[in-house]
């Protein structure tokens, strides 16, 4: 091993964030990422794929290796642009799970110490009507969960979040 090799600390400590192809995830990650390496965890980077991300798309050009492709290239490039900017990045471990991003987190919420998600802030109406990966997490988490709100305007701050005591 060379001098100026990094050498990581074992630890059993796991901070989880959810990620997608939004803004918001990018954040999440953003704030996940640094989170983990205040913490000396392991950032376990989570993305979900589901049918239900084909809707609109003819059923016949999809099928579920093209979903687990785009969801595994959607991943790749956010860690990469995010994590892989950061001076010292914490160790990072990645899962692609098919199933919906509520219920990869909160199943991701059973070993971890604090699960990490964006919000698209949608508001009190259409988080009903259309369901909250956030308000479902925040529910069934078993471990604290921080929802990075989102960003609406110049005088919105990153270092704005909820937290939740799972």
């Amino acid at each position: 091993m060379s001098e100026n090799a990094a050498v990581r600390p074992v630890t059993t400590s796991i901070v989880v964030v959810g990620v997608d192809d939004t803004e918001s995830s990018r954040r999440a990650l953003a704030w996940a990422a640094q989170e983990a390496v205040r913490r000396g965890a392991t950032l376990q980077v989570v993305t979900a794929w589901t049918w239900d991300a084909a809707e609109g798309a003819p059923l016949a050009a999809v099928d579920p290796g093209t979903l687990m492709e785009i969801a595994e290239e959607t991943q790749s490039k956010a860690v990469d642009e995010i994590v892989g900017a950061m001076a010292e990045p914490p160790v990072v471990a990645r899962e692609v799970v098919r199933a919906t991003a509520a219920e990869a987190l909160v199943e991701a919420s059973r070993h971890a110490d604090l699960v990490v998600v964006g919000t698209h802030g949608r508001g009190p109406v259409r988080s009903v009507l259309l369901g909250s990966v956030s308000q479902s997490v925040i529910k069934h988490s078993e471990c604290p969960v921080v929802v990075m709100p989102p960003v609406h305007s110049h005088e919105s701050r990153s270092e704005d979040v909820a937290l939740s005591e799972g």
